[in-house]
């Protein structure tokens, strides 16, 4: 493109320099005629002298001119002003009387032959220092950073080797970014290749987990079940003692019962059996279930249970939703004998917040801290410390969020957040709902 362009410009000089030379030829022709036509009026040698040198006066640039004829001898006038060397225009012109030939000063024309002649040497020079800044900003905004970046992708691929190594020779840098970028894609495929490798790795060991836990579950559960059919079936008649030995017994397998459904439970979602089919379901739908499973022991520990916010539409799996539920409500039920308990579901945007309140013994802040943890025994409980351990892997298997506020001696509260689980757009009335008991 900068070869055109100077092309372009010495072009464009020639022709203006031709236009000048054509433009002064033009004039002194002019001028020539006009002394040409001076003669038609003469009639003798006097006064073809005399009408040639007034013509002569009147045109400044022509300096002499001569007329030759075939029967007298040639005419010369001068009008005494010297021509430079080199600098005269001839021009000859046939006349009634003879060829007229003038000489013209063409000073000027030589001068703004020259001037032209710098015009288009600036115009070159100017296309030459654009070229060049223009080339030294490429180099700074375009060239320099595809090199950088060719760098630090080799750099990144090859960090043991040195970068004229990797490069080459002759190698253009679209040419070495474009190998570079071809084994980025490589390197991409065989990671794919990988993971996907990875993950059925993973995804058959789950399916091995989740038989070892199913086969684990049912060689304890058989002996235990078969204990708790010989233990039902024994009769200690009216000894006190042995009375009291069967009750024991009775206790201590629906604990061990419960145990074992915990560390099973624990065992699925760790090894990540456990998928979650979320269904559209309304809050109302849990609360009774969960009403009929802890009815008894509310009223056996004399534990009033209110419901809020049951006409709330929700989007979860129903399953994993009832046994956080019940999971909350029993603790809470545990803690506060012969007090009260709040179960509420609230609408946050487009999360479900999940509230167990109750107005029991409370904890201490070190044990809010390991509340969640397994087998960490609160005060008053009588199991191994499960249950919370289970809700909060509920939690993360739902993708929500779970935590505990509580003071000493004022209660607990028991938060669970859900996260896109409310169903259509809010509505007022979810603002307060535990001014509107649902059941």
């Amino acid at each position: 493109m900068t070869l055109v362009a100077l092309a372009l410009c010495g072009a464009l000089g020639v022709l203006h320099m031709r236009s000048l030379s054509a433009e002064a030829r033009t004039v002194a022709r002019i001028q020539a005629i006009r002394l040409g036509a001076s003669l038609e009026a003469a009639s003798n040698e006097d006064a073809v002298r005399y009408a040639l040198t007034r013509a002569l006066s009147r045109s400044a640039p022509t300096e002499s001119l001569t007329l030759r004829r075939d029967d007298a001898p040639d005419l010369v006038i001068d009008s005494g002003r010297r021509v430079p060397d080199g600098r005269a225009l001839r021009v000859r012109l046939n006349t009634s009387l003879g060829e007229l030939e003038t000489v013209s000063d063409a000073t000027s024309l030589h001068e703004r032959r020259a001037a032209a002649a710098i015009m288009t040497l600036l115009l070159c020079c100017g296309v030459l220092a654009v070229f060049l800044l223009t080339k030294r900003a490429m180099e700074r905004d375009v060239i320099a950073p595809i090199e950088g970046m060719r760098d630090r992708i080799d750099a990144f691929l090859h960090p043991r080797q040195s970068g004229p190594v990797l490069r080459g020779g002759n190698a253009s840098e679209l040419s070495a970014i474009d190998a570079l970028l071809d084994e980025l894609v490589d390197l991409r495929r065989r990671h794919d290749t990988a993971m996907a490798d990875a993950l059925r790795q993973r995804l058959q060991d789950i399916a091995r987990h989740t038989r070892f836990i199913e086969q684990i579950g049912d060689h304890f559960r058989q002996p235990l079940q078969a204990l708790a059919l010989f233990v039902a079936g024994m009769q200690p008649g009216d000894d006190l003692r042995q009375r009291a030995v069967l009750g024991q017994m009775r206790a201590n397998l629906t604990r061990l019962n419960e145990l074992l459904d915990g560390l099973l439970a624990m065992a699925r979602f760790d090894a990540g059996a456990v998928e979650p089919r979320a269904v559209g379901l309304i809050a109302s739908d849990l609360f009774v279930r969960e009403r009929a499973a802890i009815e008894e022991e509310a009223s056996r520990l004399g534990v009033d249970v209110h419901w809020r916010g049951g006409h709330l539409p929700l989007h979860g799996d129903p399953a994993l939703l009832g046994e956080l539920l019940h999971r909350l409500v029993a603790n809470a039920v545990v803690s506060t004998p012969n007090g009260r308990v709040l179960v509420a579901v609230r609408r946050r945007g487009d999360a479900v917040r999940l509230e167990v309140r109750d107005n029991g013994m409370g904890l201490e802040p070190s044990q809010q801290e390991r509340v969640f943890e397994e087998f960490t025994r609160l005060p008053g409980h009588a199991g191994y410390g499960i249950a919370l351990a289970v809700a909060r892997r509920i939690v993360d298997t739902l993708g929500g969020s779970i935590g505990v506020r509580s003071r000493p001696g004022r209660g607990t509260l028991f938060w669970v957040q859900l996260e896109g689980a409310a169903i259509g757009p809010p509505v007022r009335a979810t603002a307060n709902l535990s001014r509107h008991p649902a059941l």
